[in-house]
């Protein structure tokens, strides 16, 4: 059942709402008025900048930066949120929606360097929106023929550096050894990306640093930095963070289930494991992909409730990544055939983030309260998990303030949206399936640990209705064939207690475009093979069309009649032949053409059988 408001609801409001569920099915009385709220998102938005860089063109600069909404918006709508000015003249920006993303970016290409230094305004108001949020950054213009430094900024992506930024672009080829350095730093590389020099390190970079631009590095209109420069810059502690190794679903066991992941500024992690049980696999997979979560409360149950501490081991440096293994068998018995959704969380308390405790309520921003959730689905409940599964569907913690959500001194960045999650089928069953143009399945079987083919593995396929519409098992090559009597959907593998899954919807296929799938197609049952005793005719011509017609299948009675037609190169029938007598399978068509006739690609076209086989004939 869904309820959809005829409007949108207003933004930032706690809603409650009252299902009398007793008049539509019949439910014991505590349960007759189901009870649940839901909170809607407080519009918001966030500006950033990525600084001025030089452009191609002398004396002209750009501005690169990002507009960030809390919910979806309207690109047209959001252009009106910015607005950027140089010396009160205004400029224009250029804007790329993700409007899915909820990301919008901007540049501003026309800024000018003059005869003096200028400054750039950009400003922004929410109020087309109806957010009440404004504010404005001034940017200093360096004016023309001024080569310096306009910033350093640390940047901590896949990989750390300090990013110097010039107001002209840099001349490449240069050596830059010893003219940029970085305190307690002694291997250092340089990248130049116009108007940017990346500086690398080799170690970790953690805390302050210094950095000291030297005079004597060069533009690229030859101009030579006069003056040194030097920055104080900070690389703080990663933000706390959980996430699973790889990317597959399928956990063979070799002895141990092991699920490796890593941490960053936590010194423990939660850890809740639901059970999709195995006689609801198939329900699992009507709404999901082997990894998807929706409607788990239908057909699992959580089995595990636990913290892991991660400072045990005194040793580990836990302000930066480390990695972990979650021995899965310590928490349960896997139980063959079940899928088992396993999330790792953490809360605030957890945090090592700058050291700070985030459970002090003086670090807590004063809107949110304490470690309180806000509950999406409260109230009545139809299992004894409620509590759980209330918990499971939270995103935002009670209080959730969206501006805030990337600071982890905040309540607001501990949410659903870090956690990392993880469906996992412990099995040795390795399945791949191929579907012919008739509806016919190729099944290969094979161990996932030694890539060895499987045998004797008992195959079934359902349809979309859980029905089982074809059985078969895999011979010692590990191949079977399967010719369900409907579209297939689901096929799952059995041998003793393992169990191995597949998707067979046209959704879960990998594109053709990946592999070579070059070849002629089988029609009926019936392969045709066209061929001339040369390759070009000239009108006139004496024309000998032979035809090997292939029936494995012996679905063509004897002396079936084949039909061979010659089309102009306008389409227009020419001639029509019907053989019904053939040496091997061998049909040969004589025909000709007149000295007249047109020249250009005209048509052979053979039907036997519902099938029919065509080449281009050419006639020169």
């Amino acid at each position: 059942i869904e309820f959809k408001p005829d409007n949108y609801l207003k933004p930032d409001q706690l809603y409650q709402v009252k299902f009398l569920l007793g008049k539509v099915t019949k439910v014991p009385e505590k349960y007759a008025e189901f009870q649940f709220n839901m909170q809607t998102i407080n519009p918001s938005f966030t500006v950033s900048d990525d600084g001025l860089r030089s452009a191609a063109v002398k004396n002209k600069m750009l501005l690169n930066g990002q507009l960030q909404t809390a919910d979806i918006e309207k690109g047209t709508e959001i252009e009106k949120l910015l607005i950027a000015s140089q010396n009160i003249k205004a400029l224009q920006i250029n804007w790329q929606h993700n409007d899915a993303a909820k990301m919008h970016h901007f540049t501003i290409e026309t800024i000018d360097r003059g005869n003096d230094v200028s400054n750039l305004n950009i400003a922004w108001d929410g109020k087309p929106l109806g957010i009440e949020l404004k504010g404005n950054k001034e940017i200093s213009v360096p004016a023309a023929g001024d080569f310096k430094v306009l910033n350093v900024m640390p940047v901590n992506e896949a990989q750390q550096y300090a990013s110097v930024q010039f107001s002209d672009p840099i001349a490449v080829g240069q050596d830059l050894t010893g003219l940029i350095t970085v305190s307690n730093q002694s291997d250092i590389s340089y990248t130049i990306n116009g108007s940017e020099i990346k500086v690398f390190t080799s170690g970790k970079l953690d805390g302050n640093y210094t950095v000291n631009i030297s005079a004597g590095i060069k533009s690229s209109w030859g101009s030579i930095l006069d003056e040194a420069f030097t920055s104080n810059i900070n690389f703080e502690n990663r933000m706390p963070s959980v996430k699973i190794q790889g990317k597959g679903n399928i956990l063979p066991n070799a002895g141990r289930l092991v699920l490796p992941f890593d941490a960053v500024n936590l010194n423990a992690v939660d850890i809740s494991i639901i059970k999709i049980f195995e006689n609801n696999i198939p329900q699992f997979f009507q709404d999901n992909s082997m990894g998807g979560n929706s409607d788990l409360r239908r057909v699992g149950q959580p089995i595990v409730q636990k913290t892991l501490r991660l400072d045990d081991d005194k040793t580990l440096d836990l302000h930066k990544q480390q990695h972990f293994s979650l021995d899965i068998d310590k928490f349960l018995k896997t139980e063959q055939g079940a899928i088992y959704r396993v999330t790792i969380g953490f809360r605030p308390q957890y945090s090592l983030y700058q050291g700070v405790d985030t459970t002090a309520k003086n670090t807590i921003d004063e809107e949110e309260m304490d470690n309180e959730e806000y509950d999406g689905n409260s109230s009545n409940g139809v299992d004894d998990d409620n509590d759980f599964w209330n918990r499971y569907d939270t995103y935002y913690p009670y209080g959730y303030n969206w501006q805030r959500k990337d600071d982890p001194n905040s309540n607001s960045y501990y949410n659903k949206d870090r956690w990392a999650t993880r469906n996992i089928l412990a099995s040795n069953i390795g399945l791949t399936a191929k579907r012919g143009s008739d509806n016919s399945i190729l099944v290969a079987v094979s161990n996932i640990l030694t890539t060895d083919a499987m045998a004797d593995v008992d195959l079934e396929v359902m349809d979309y209705q859980q029905i089982i519409i074809g059985k078969s098992k895999s011979g010692g090559d590990g191949f079977a064939t399967i010719d369900p009597k409907r579209k297939p959907f689901l096929l799952i593998a059995k041998k003793g207690n393992e169990r191995g899954y597949l998707k067979l919807d046209d959704g879960s296929s990998l594109a053709l475009s990946r592999f070579d799938v070059s070849g002629q197609e089988v029609k009926n049952g019936i392969k045709g093979f066209i061929f001339g005793e040369r390759g070009v005719w000239r009108p006139g011509d004496t024309m000998y069309i032979n035809c090997i017609i292939e029936d494995k299948e012996k679905k063509l009675p004897k002396e079936h009649p084949v039909e061979f037609s010659l089309f102009t190169p306008q389409g227009q029938l020419y001639k029509h032949v019907v053989q019904n007598d053939s040496e091997d399978g061998f049909y040969l068509f004589k025909t000709n053409t007149d000295a007249s006739s047109p020249t250009g690609n005209w048509l052979a076209r053979i039907k036997v059988g519902g099938a029919s086989f065509e080449k281009n004939i050419k006639v020169e």
